[in-house]
């Protein structure tokens, strides 16, 4: 091709491998053109640095099926609002966020949904946990459009990437803070987890424990329990656990429901003597550190996770300016003494 003249489509047509026809499809926003068709034509157009702004190019719109539990919890409320702002925020790069909601856990029932969503959209983000049903679900789903997974992982689904913090990570901090508030004489731990069948709550619960055992072997984890992802289960599993253990010293809080702990241990006098660690920074676990029934709080920007992800899809077709943020979103660890103002 001569250096000196004006690339054409019929340059970007043979770069791609497609005809004429799907270039002027595609470069005039025409539709009709399959999803890796696209991608390759707009990624020649760009080699070529044909003479137009393939940034805001009037391609089609991007379906982008969103799957979350409700945000009933403040962590799923702030991952809404996060979706929230990619829509409006991404609005010239011509993209359609859909939330679905799902509250059965039962794994048939959100396979069900996955399947749904996934229908007449152009790619998914999920928060999802780890059941051969649902994994197979997002695998299905995954071979034809890609797909994000946030806040929990499944690697073994072929999904496109993983937005979230490094789980292990978060539970060796966690296992650090209590080896460490608790002191050497140490005592006994129990562990409360949304759900263990969310791979990013095994992973946290698993690498708390080895820091413990490795780091501060004179504390005990007795128990990891299950609070399904709610508040009233926290206060029943706190209430329980010290009836059966009442030396118990310290409780890991993987998931939500950081208020129902609080209300269980105000009402056995034990709210000061209780080594409490829990994730996401929100109104009401700041106030909760204030008040010094929360002892620190890992806070993993639910926020940033869902505009990161809807960029992450964006990328994989090509469109907008990459911000260059990281898949792996940082652990910000929240004291009462080093609290941010409240914006």
């Amino acid at each position: 091709m001569n250096g000196r003249r004006k690339p054409t489509m019929d340059d970007v047509a043979k770069l791609a491998g497609v005809s004429y026809a799907t270039v002027e499809r595609v470069l005039n926003g025409r539709g009709g053109v399959s999803r890796t068709k696209e991608a390759s034509v707009l990624d020649a157009a760009r080699k070529l640095k044909i003479d137009r702004a393939l940034q805001e190019v009037s391609t089609r719109w991007l379906r982008v099926a969103i799957v979350t539990p409700k945000p009933t919890t403040p962590y799923y409320a702030a991952l809404q609002h996060g979706f929230e702002l990619a829509q409006k925020s991404f609005e010239t790069n011509r993209v359609l966020c859909h939330v679905t909601f799902f509250d059965d856990l039962e794994p048939e029932s959100l396979a069900t949904v996955i399947g749904r969503a996934a229908q007449k959209a152009d790619a998914m983000i999920v928060v999802a946990y780890e059941h051969p049903l649902v994994v197979d679900a997002v695998s299905r789903v995954a071979r034809h459009i890609p797909v994000v997974t946030v806040a929990s992982d499944l690697p073994d689904s072929g999904r496109l990437a993983y937005v979230g913090v490094d789980n292990r990570c978060a539970g060796r901090i966690a296992g650090e803070l209590m080896g460490r508030f608790i002191g050497r004489e140490g005592g006994k731990v129990i562990v409360i987890a949304g759900l263990h069948a969310y791979v990013g709550h095994e992973e946290r619960d698993g690498a708390f424990r080895a820091v413990l055992r490795r780091r501060f072997p004179a504390c005990e984890v007795v128990a990891s329990l299950e609070s399904h992802e709610d508040e009233r289960s926290t206060e029943k599993l706190t209430r329980d656990a010290f009836r059966r253990y009442s030396d118990l010293r310290g409780i890991y809080n993987i998931s939500v429901g950081d208020e129902g702990i609080a209300r269980a241990l105000r009402a056995i006098k034990r709210e000061h003597a209780t080594i409490v660690i829990g994730h996401e920074l929100n109104a009401s676990s700041r106030q909760l550190l204030i008040e010094g029934c929360l002892d620190a709080v890992l806070d993993q920007s639910p926020f940033v996770q869902a505009v990161r992800a809807v960029e992450v899809i964006l990328g994989h077709y090509n469109r907008g300016t990459a911000s260059g943020l990281p898949l792996q979103t940082p652990i910000s660890i929240y004291l009462r003494e080093n609290l941010p103002l409240e914006g």
